[in-house]
């Protein structure tokens, strides 16, 4: 950690002024004290010299002084002016003190944090171990531990070392021991109980530090949180972040705004209140009115503007959201693009939630129209990418409306805007057509694609994957195998074969090619570990290996307890399996809370529902997940036995029919015709 990244603050404060207060004990007791009284002679004067110091006395008032001149170095740290020549001083004079005390535990405690400033973590720690062994109520010496421990568990890059996190969260408790009111410590306390999953802690902790004065010595808690301020507001924010991730909206929203009557633009605050109204936090008129005095005070806040839009959709007030999201549009100054582009994306959302199909792909066209994108190649790669996103949006909303022709045209419309070379097009096309079950096409128009890009991995492995879905398992793998060159560069290729070996249902060899992957998996890049092992498990439950698919994912689980992956796989897996449906709820639950728009958590927690009884809310997610992914053939299935559940025959019969339509494997093929044949 260099010299500028350091708090500007004094170094030992409470414990410097004792240490003062001791050293003029000192000098009043070997300076002051009057001589024991002695008769007086004519020979003898009747005042007599004070005791001389004994040698140990004599080396504790030298370590005192040694330890006030390398404080009075070290006060560089207040202003912001620590020079290294200083620091140096600093350094020797505290030594010095602590070689002529040994059990000086507030040398040793500075010391300690010289060295943390010059990044020895190691010497460091044992200095302020050695504080802590002279006296274990050394407030400097404990936090200089806990800031060692919380760099060394990897906190900062949210790679969690569990040994490492535990010795942190120890020594800020015992920081908080020795001084109660530290904003730091319980601001620490709380990411490392977010990052371990203790998320009634977390809110605990954060719920202290909400309470207690801003912070001035934050410098070290923002590099660890990568910009996060220790003041009430930000304390009341993360307050409201952790219980929205807790699955407590209504509180999170209380909290959140408890931030903004401190800070009510910032628009962190803006963008986590208007989370909060998505996951079901009470979007009620006082919040309304609050965002309405915000938007009214500074039209240009288009934040501001964007969250009571979410809020008055939230509400019904569909209509409203659009006139406010339309207003904020017209005032963002010339030159904002940024800015006026994501008001309009809000706009194409809210009409997409409200399934206005036709009016979100309003807001899209006027979006090319305004770059004048129409028909013809485009030359600027930045011109290309865009409206190649913005014509992928297109699509989905058409195929949202079930407007599958109209969705086909829109691959035609982004071909003739990109050059010869480029075969976005035609991936995206392919794509389109095998997730809609037109496999045979698919299959067609990959090949012609290939023909002109052969070079083309995505096309390739396009192939690859309908082939399997076709039943054609070793063509596919014939395509597969001669990219495999032996060494760690095989690893992506080894996940790709074991997920179309599953697609052909071939469990026992997706095992294989994902524990080949598994063993490819770089130590330095934990999130290959992680995709190894969802795959592994994903395989391990298509071979029949129920137990060792669980267990692969409470592994995932024991390292990072908040991988949303992994939190649905195993709730769904257990939903699937009638086992602990409570316990399964509660894992898709925090899932869809890290991503509440994902259609695959959306029917993991509408089938959970289903399983439980509750076909209300089993009907609200699977019906959301199924128009957010209209071409998911377990969605549809899940929806056909909902609806059968409900006594309405029909649409379970419809369900059932796309379903099979979507079908790739044939034991899924197999049991949904039997579905079908059930309702005859």
């Amino acid at each position: 950690m260099n010299l500028s990244a350091r708090p500007a603050r004094p170094l030992l404060g409470g414990p410097a002024a004792c240490a003062l207060a001791a050293l003029c004990f000192v000098a009043t007791a070997t300076h002051a004290q009057p001589a024991p009284a002695r008769p007086a002679t004519p020979a003898q004067p009747q005042a007599t010299p004070a005791q001389p110091q004994t040698p140990a006395l004599a080396r504790r008032a030298q370590a005192y002084a040694k330890l006030l001149e390398g404080q009075r170095y070290f006060e560089g740290v207040r202003s912001g002016t620590l020079t290294l020549e200083g620091l140096r001083r600093a350094q020797a004079a505290f030594q010095q003190a602590a070689e002529l005390e040994p059990t000086l535990s507030e040398a040793r405690a500075a010391l300690a944090e010289t060295y943390f400033i010059t990044n020895d973590l190691k010497q460091a720690e044992s200095e302020a171990q050695a504080a802590v062994r002279a006296n274990a109520d050394s407030y400097g010496a404990h936090r200089t531990l806990a800031r060692v421990y919380t760099l060394q568990s990897g906190l900062a890059d949210k790679s969690i070392n569990r040994p490492a996190a535990d010795k942190a969260v120890a020594e800020l408790r015992e920081v908080l021991r020795v001084h109660p009111n530290d904003a730091e410590a319980y601001a620490l306390l709380a990411e490392f109980y977010v990052a371990t999953g203790r998320e009634k802690e977390a809110v605990e902790a954060l719920r202290t530090w909400a309470t207690l004065p801003a912070s001035m010595e934050g410098r070290f808690y923002q590099v660890v949180t990568q910009g996060r301020e220790l003041s009430p507001d930000a304390a009341n924010a993360r307050l409201g972040e952790v219980l929205l991730g807790a699955g407590q909206p209504a509180e999170a929203v209380a909290a959140i705004r408890r931030a903004m009557a401190i800070e009510p633009e910032n628009p962190r605050y803006l963008q986590l209140l208007g989370d909060a109204f998505e996951a079901g936090g009470a979007a009620d008129s006082g919040v309304i009115q609050e965002l309405k005095r915000i938007v009214a005070a500074n039209p240009s806040n288009s934040g501001a503007a964007q969250t009571l839009a979410r809020a008055q959709a939230r509400t019904g007030k569909v209509e409203e959201a659009v006139e406010t999201l339309k207003a904020s549009i017209a005032a963002v100054k010339p030159g904002d693009d940024v800015e006026k582009l994501q008001l309009q994306l809000t706009l194409a959302k809210v009409y997409e939630d409200a399934s206005r199909f036709e009016a979100a792909v309003g807001v899209y066209e006027d979006l090319l129209a305004s770059r004048n994108i129409k028909d013809t190649p485009l030359a600027n790669e930045r011109e290309r990418r865009f409206a190649v996103s913005v014509l992928m949006e297109v699509a989905g909303l058409r195929q949202q409306a079930g407007q599958t022709d109209q969705a086909m045209a829109v691959f035609e419309r982004m071909r003739a805007l990109l050059p010869d070379n480029d075969p976005t097009a035609d991936v995206q096309k392919v794509e389109f057509l095998r997730s809609n079950g037109k496999r045979a096409e698919a299959l067609q128009g990959v090949r012609a694609a290939r023909q002109r890009f052969p070079e083309d991995p995505r096309l390739l492995r396009q192939e690859a994957q309908t082939l399997a879905e076709l039943g054609r398992t070793d063509e596919a793998l014939a395509l597969l195998r001669p990219r495999l060159k032996g060494d760690a560069s095989d690893f992506e290729e080894y996940l790709f074969i074991s997920n179309v070996l599953m697609s052909a249902g071939k469990g026992t060899e997706a095992v294989e090619a994902a524990r080949k992957a598994l063993s490819l998996a770089s130590a330095e890049d934990p999130a290959q570990t992680t995709n190894a092992l969802i795959m592994l498990s994903s395989a391990q439950e298509r071979a029949g290996d129920n137990r060792g698919a669980e267990e692969t994912l409470r592994q995932i689980l024991a390292k990072d307890a908040n991988n949303a992956t992994a939190l649905n796989n195993l709730g769904y897996f257990l939903t699937e399996h009638d086992q602990k449906l409570e316990e399964a709820r509660d894992m898709i639950e925090r899932a869809l809370r890290a991503e509440p728009q994902n259609p695959s958590f959306l029917d993991s927690l509408g089938w959970v529902y289903y399983k439980l009884g509750k076909l209300k809310e089993a009907e609200r997610y699977l019906s959301d997940a199924a128009r957010r992914n209209p071409t998911s053939a377990t969605i549809q299935e899940h929806l056909g036995d909902l609806f059968k559940k409900l006594g309405q025959q029909e649409k379970a019969q419809a369900s059932w029919r796309k379903a099979l339509s979507l079908s790739a494997e044939a034991v899924d093929t197999a049991r949904i015709k039997a579905k079908l044949g059930e309702t005859k």
